[in-house]
């Protein structure tokens, strides 16, 4: 199977191609075509040259478009939920029953959103004062390789929703359901050069994305370092100034209170380190506990750990597939061992690979693994490893969680859990992150703010506030007349 890009309703060759490869197995599933500055000229003008006629259609016909998209997504569910797990390594129970379905769902809640786009009016006695949002023109959109499909999307459907035009670039070790939206939206009826696609690497394809000056704003979801050479590149040229969102990484801080739901916690803290094979960036990857519970959670944590199904990732018993790459594979063992070597007690997991038939044992598995005993300060606990590594960390109150908490450069994401209202409040105050869950895993309603503070990020998407990226906001002022305008006597 070849993937071509999508560029002006077509798809287009490069000169070069390379390979994707199924991480369980290291089977190739398709060649990619490898694009460069060419292809991303052709896509940014294409892009450009759709923007006037779709930005001027009425919200309400896009939004029917959009809802088509979202609905034909519904209707493809598992053909999607399969290419991405055998793309990604994604466990099929995640993709099918919760990644993809969650992709359909960002179409229809934006299909709505872009009709009801109001601003504020501020009367005065001498002038009306109103606002106007207005599209920005062509973005770049930069999805990950951990959920590509739900991630592209959450960016494609309000950017086109609000009546922008897009340029999307997956990463190069998950291409496949990138190219199948962008198929899903020429059959939804959106017209050809609103949404474009071009594959390749970092280098080659989305530095001259992102530096593109044709480009206006850019939507990027990866990692801290990616991030910052991104706002480096933006303006490289003379480009001009872009708007940005930007997702980073994260090492989240899981906080369990002595008083907290013990199963409960005990759930969440197992669901936010292990599921999407601990590739995410809001995981609980360091979870704190006070001192006198640390014990006794740990023990519980570490005894579920290594129960936890890994394997075929088409199985839908699968809790953990394997990591996206053999580099990946290679980083996340690298701090399995170098936990040890910093003092950190292994209570469960290791170098040693899991047991798993012959038809898997050239992929990127690794064994969920859990450190106890860790200093805040330790590598294992500062780095984000993204894999199924869990940090447990000992705290002894409420100032000394928060001290822990906001020791680190990320602030993506935070859970707090405890039965005390008042602590529930001060604690999820004081947490420096863009997003604090009490006494809940990860469950962001589409209308909430996505995004984190210091390395973690800037920016946010979803509700309203993704007009930070996709919309500019005009002030209109009227005059009511009969005010003094002053007179020069010239």
């Amino acid at each position: 199977m070849r993937i071509q890009h999508l560029i002006a309703g077509r798809p287009v060759e490069s000169a070069e191609y390379f390979e994707t490869v199924n991480p369980a197995t290291q089977e190739t599933l398709a060649e990619v075509a490898r694009g460069g500055v060419a292809e991303v000229n052709a896509a940014v003008q294409a892009a450009k040259d759709a923007f006037p006629a779709w930005a001027a259609k009425p919200a309400a016909d896009r939004a029917k478009l959009v809802r088509r998209l979202g609905d034909l997504i519904a209707a493809h569910v598992p053909e999607l939920a399969r290419t991405e797990t055998m793309d990604t390594g994604q466990v099929i129970a995640q993709t099918g029953k919760q990644l993809v379905p969650r992709a359909a769902d960002n179409f229809t809640y934006f299909a709505e959103m872009c009709v009801r786009v109001d601003g504020h009016t501020y009367p005065t006695p001498t002038h009306l004062n109103y606002t106007l949002f207005h599209p920005v023109g062509v973005c770049a959109l930069i999805s990950p390789w951990n959920v590509p499909f739900m991630t592209a999307t959450w960016k494609t459907a309000p950017c086109l929703a609000f009546g922008n035009t897009a340029v999307l670039k997956m990463s190069e070790l998950s291409p496949l359901t990138a190219a199948r939206l962008g198929e899903l939206a020429l059959e939804a009826g959106i017209p050809a050069g609103v949404l474009n696609v071009v594959h390749g690497f970092g280098k080659e394809a989305g530095e001259p994305l992102v530096a593109h000056p044709d480009v206006r704003a850019i939507s990027f979801t990866g990692s801290t370092a990616t991030g910052n050479r991104i706002v480096g590149m933006s303006t490289r040229g003379g480009a001009g100034l872009k708007k940005f969102s930007m997702e980073l990484g994260g090492k989240s801080p899981f906080v369990v209170f002595d008083d907290a739901d013990p199963a409960r916690a005990l759930d969440a803290a197992l669901f936010m380190i292990f599921s999407n094979n601990g590739e995410r960036c809001t995981a609980g990857s360091r979870i704190l506990v006070q001192r006198s519970i640390y014990a006794d959670f740990a023990a519980r944590f570490a005894e579920r750990a290594q129960r936890i199904a890994v394997g075929d990732p088409l199985d839908e018993k699968t809790i953990v597939g394997p990591m996206i790459s053999p580099a990946h594979l290679a980083k996340v063992r690298h701090y399995i061992e170098l936990g040890p070597k910093e003092g950190a007690t292994m209570l469960c997991g290791g170098l040693d690979a899991p047991e798993l038939p012959a038809a898997l044992r050239n992929g990127n598995f690794v064994r969920p693994t859990v450190f106890a005993d860790v200093d805040n300060r330790m590598k294992i606990a500062q780095d984000e490893i993204f894999g199924p590594v869990a940090c447990l960390i000992p705290f002894d109150d409420e100032a000394d969680a928060i001290r822990i908490a906001n020791d680190i450069p990320y602030g993506l994401s935070s859970y707090v859990w405890t039965e005390n209202l008042g602590r529930a409040h001060r604690v999820a105050a004081a947490i420096e992150a863009g997003m604090c869950f009490v006494n809940s895993q990860n469950v962001r309603d589409l209308r909430q703010p996505f995004g984190g503070t210091k390395a973690s990020g800037t920016g946010r998407e979803g509700g309203t506030w993704s007009y930070e990226v996709f919309l500019e906001p005009k002030n209109v002022a009227v005059s009511l007349g009969g005010h003094h305008i002053p007179h020069w006597g010239v």
